[in-house]
This record gives structure tokens, C-alpha cells and sequence, in this order.
């Protein structure tokens, strides 16, 4: 019952399926159904129809009225309808509550997840270096899935971070990658699609060590090319991922 002494009654009107509609309309009409019903303060919430079964009619009325509705109900619906009876409460707000607690029971305390619509959205990162306006986006996201441009161990400013052999390249060009779809809302393991380009294609074996540092479980589909260049000086591996986040298992 609600503060101000109303309760939700679903009442189930099963259509007597011996009689045709014109003949359950004309019944209807000579005892004044449309009228009569509800009586009393009842206020319809819903009245919907179910096809094959009968109409399902939402009431909201006070409780001490409750028998007006069973009188009515014999009075003018018995001989057209078989009726059942339901007491309802309003789930809407429980349902809002048990989402909000289960939302701050995940890991993170329930913050909210990012947007997702059909927009595309820009993502950057710190770790990737300064973003490149008016050139590329370091990442795009739409709806659940992303798009990374070629991550590299480049610095920024024309040089090579770390020692600059192929396994540390990966392992920088890697973190990247890392850093770019958590900022997405996602984690490496949704990554689903690896584009690797290489300088030297003997390189392969050490690019696959630095790999298998950053998935787990099944690793990602991935394409190896060997290119004659990079954009810079120094780098011998550039990565691409695309991915759908929330498509690897969470534990």
C-alpha cells in the first residue's frame, strides 16, 4: 500500500473464446461495461491486451474499495470474461535501487560506465604522448567497440624511447595500446584484432615475447606485415588494436 492508502490491482480478463467479438461487444454494451468499470476512485494505470489470452487491466484504487472492483467485475464482465486477480506494487523504483547497489558492489564503487550510443567519441591517453589535432585521433570509440591508430616507441619529438630493439619497441608500443583502451572503459583482453607492421620480418620472435606480457586467455587475432618504414627514424614496430569492450570475461 502507498502513503496515501492506494494499492495497484492487475486484474486478468480472459476472453471467453465460445463467443465472437461481436458478440462479447454486444453483451459488453447492453450492461453498460464501458461505463461501469472501473467504478468507484479506480484509476486505470494500463490496460493492454494480450493477444490469445485477454486483457490484462492495471487499476490503482483506494484499499477499501477493492470490493466495488470484485462486484463490478461479477455484475458486468462474468459470462465475457474469466477474471483473475493480482495485487501489484510498482517495481520500477526496487529495480532502481537493486541496479544502483549492484553497480556500487562492482569493482570501481559503481562509477558510471562511459556512453554508449552511436556517437563516436575521441580518446587520449598520457601514455600515448601529445594527441595530433587536425591529423588523427589516437583512438575512436562507438557504441562498445574501438579503434586505435598505430601505437610506436616513438617520444614525440622525433626519437625512440628505451633501448630500441624490437621486444622493447612492443613492449612500449604495447603499453600504449594498454593505456588507450583503458581509457576506452575497456581491457586488454577485449582487444580482438592485432595489425603489427614491421621493419624486419625476423623481428617476429621477439615482438611475440613482448605479447604475451599484455593478453591472457585466447590472444587476440593478429596480422604481421613487414613494411620497408615507419613514419620516424629508429622505429621498427607500429601496433593497431580494434576491439569491443566488455567482451573478455571480468574476474
Amino acid at each position: 500500500m502507498s502513503g496515501d492508502g492506494t494499492v495497484l490491482l492487475t486484474v486478468l480478463l480472459k476472453h471467453d473464446q465460445s463467443q465472437n467479438l461481436d458478440q462479447i461487444q454486444s453483451t459488453l454494451g447492453e450492461r453498460a461495461w464501458w461505463e461501469r468499470f472501473p467504478p468507484g476512485d479506480a484509476e486505470i494505470v494500463s490496460w493492454v491486451v494480450a493477444m490469445g489470452i485477454g486483457q490484462i487491466v492495471t487499476l490503482r484504487l483506494p484499499a477499501d474499495q477493492i470490493n466495488l472492483v470484485n462486484v463490478e467485475l461479477e455484475r458486468s464482465a462474468w459470462g465475457v470474461f474469466r477474471t483473475e486477480f493480482y495485487p501489484t506494487y510498482d517495481f520500477v523504483p526496487v529495480r532502481e535501487r537493486l541496479a544502483r547497489e549492484w553497480g556500487e558492489s562492482r569493482p570501481g564503487g559503481g562509477e558510471p560506465e562511459p556512453e554508449r550510443d552511436g556517437t563516436a567519441r575521441a580518446v587520449d591517453s598520457e601514455e600515448a604522448g601529445p594527441p595530433r589535432p587536425g591529423m588523427f585521433s589516437h583512438a575512436k570509440v562507438v557504441g562498445d567497440r574501438f579503434s586505435l591508430s598505430g601505437m610506436h616507441a616513438g617520444d614525440g619529438r622525433g626519437g625512440v624511447l628505451g633501448d630500441g630493439s624490437a621486444y622493447d619497441q612492443t613492449r612500449r608500443a604495447l603499453t600504449k595500446v594498454k593505456a588507450l583502451v583503458e581509457a576506452a572503459g575497456g581491457v586488454m583482453d577485449d582487444v580482438q584484432n592485432l595489425r603489427v607492421y614491421l621493419t624486419d620480418i625476423q623481428d617476429k620472435g621477439e615482438v611475440g615475447r613482448a605479447r604475451t606480457e599484455f593478453f591472457t586467455g585466447d590472444f587476440p587475432c593478429s596480422t604481421l606485415v613487414e613494411v620497408s618504414a615507419l613514419v620516424e627514424p629508429g622505429l621498427t614496430v607500429e601496433i593497431e588494436a580494434e576491439g569491443v569492450i566488455g567482451s573478455a570475461p571480468r574476474t
